[in-house]
């Protein structure tokens, strides 16, 4: 039996260790100090209360103490932490790593110091001889963890630059309820994985300004996909990853629920940027540092000639001045319909 260590026992993390084990995977499912509660709630009811499903035979728990014994005999790595913890966790993990491993990431955003993708901030992570040795592997898509854990019909796409490390995880994770596709283009992934969230706050917002409308929801689903299809392309990666289940398929699925789209709702309806997050008791709104960390990198990739924010993403550049430049939703939404299609 294959064995894997999941690390960071989240909603995702533990999501993804239920699936596999359910898929006969042994898994290590190991806990930062912050997973503790959640931990030692499974471990007593063997069940993750949240998720609403039960735990198999296959999964083992591990706490933060535990950590070299939770990688023993382990071969894929799951990396399931926030994006402001995956450099630390990444460094905390990196002395029982060897050449052999393949590390997985389900987590999504743009650093801020750098502006990197999350598998480079994973590489960058890792001691100075094992970059370019230890394989990296996103998995991206319409992944809901509470719907993968109740083996509801899921697709995803694993990409990585080394296609044998990707078809490894694939073999791990299909099922008859889960189909996994691959791609070699990692970093166009990473940033469907990014930018979604962003434009899933756009859905929301003209939800509040017209209500639960078909017509300009659809437009901006198109829009905002036709956007990260440019934005792809100027970082030399694939249209047709943002155009697929990484791109449209996870802006989908975003943008029908959760705190994007909550947050955007909030601001159509009139609230400001400050009221909306209290309201919404300051909890975390992915989407609102991918649009500041994202904007970053598209002026960077403006510099350098590769793209024009203005022609090549209108509806994201609005964004970027509702959310950080104070323009009044209304008008920015306004500005958008009324600006020529390029």
């Amino acid at each position: 039996m294959e064995k894997v260590i999941v690390v960071g026992a989240g909603v995702m993390g533990s999501a993804l260790a239920i699936h596999l084990g359910n898929n006969q995977v042994a898994v290590n499912l190991w806990g930062t100090k912050w997973d503790e509660k959640v931990l030692k709630d499974m471990e007593s009811t063997r069940r993750h209360s949240k998720l609403e499903a039960n735990l198999s035979e296959s999964i083992s728990l591990f706490y933060e103490e535990q950590l070299e014994e939770a990688f023993e005999e382990t071969k894929l790595i799951i990396i399931a932490v926030s994006s402001k913890g995956i450099e630390s966790i990444c460094k905390t993990i990196s002395p029982y790593l060897n050449e052999e491993h393949i590390i997985l990431s389900v987590t999504k955003g743009i650093d801020e110091d750098n502006l990197y993708t999350m598998s480079n901030v994973i590489e960058n992570a890792l001691p100075e001889e094992l970059r370019g040795k230890v394989s990296i592997v996103k998995l991206g898509g319409p992944i809901r963890a509470n719907e993968i854990a109740n083996a509801k019909y899921t697709e995803g796409v694993f990409a990585s630059k080394n296609i044998e490390s990707v078809k490894y995880a694939q073999k791990l994770f299909n099922s008859s309820k889960f189909k996994g596709g691959i791609s070699a283009d990692i970093e166009g992934v990473e940033l469907c994985a990014a930018f979604k969230n962003a434009y899933a706050i756009t859905m929301g917002i003209v939800e509040g300004l017209e209500g639960d409308m078909d017509n300009p929801k659809a437009a901006l689903m198109a829009r905002g996909a036709v956007e990260m299809a440019n934005i792809v392309e100027a970082y030399n990666g694939s249209r047709e990853t943002a155009l697929g289940i990484a791109g449209v398929g996870d802006y989908y699925v975003t943008a029908q629920g959760g705190r994007n789209r909550t947050f955007g709702v909030l601001l159509g309806k009139g609230k400001t940027k400050a009221q909306a997050m209290d309201i919404m008791e300051n909890q975390t709104v992915e989407g609102i540092t991918a649009t500041y960390n994202g904007y970053k990198l598209l002026k960077k990739l403006e510099s350098q000639g590769k793209f024009n924010i203005r022609e090549k993403a209108p509806l994201f550049q609005e964004l970027y001045w509702i959310l950080y430049e104070g323009k009044p939703v209304e008008e920015a939404i306004n500005s958008y319909w009324e600006s020529k299609d390029i």
